[in-house]
């Protein structure tokens, strides 16, 4: 498995199973990840993060959407920006 950027917190199968009725509260801040036997086998996240990473999902599989922002990250990455004005007056604001 790929190292988790940030870390977040691990706990054994164990510790999870000893922690159960806390863990809601501990995933509030980040994402836990349990282990069985040093192997990860499962990641628990807020129902809020969750959602977002649902969402997050959705839009990325829009081939359409996908291609144009990986276009714009492209001209950003060099320099091609536009301010909040210009983009204001583009847009009729």
């Amino acid at each position: 498995m790929p190292n988790v950027d940030p870390p977040m917190t691990t706990l054994t199968i164990s510790q999870a199973r000893q922690m159960f009725l806390g863990l809601p509260e501990q995933v509030q801040d980040e994402p836990v990840l349990v282990t069985r036997h040093g192997r990860p086998v499962m990641a628990m996240l807020s129902a809020e993060q969750f959602e977002g990473l649902m969402e997050t999902l959705e839009i990325l599989a829009d081939q359409t959407f996908a291609k144009r922002l990986q276009k714009s990250i492209h001209q950003a990455d060099k320099g091609k920006t536009l301010s909040l004005e210009e983009a204001a007056t583009r847009l009729g604001f």
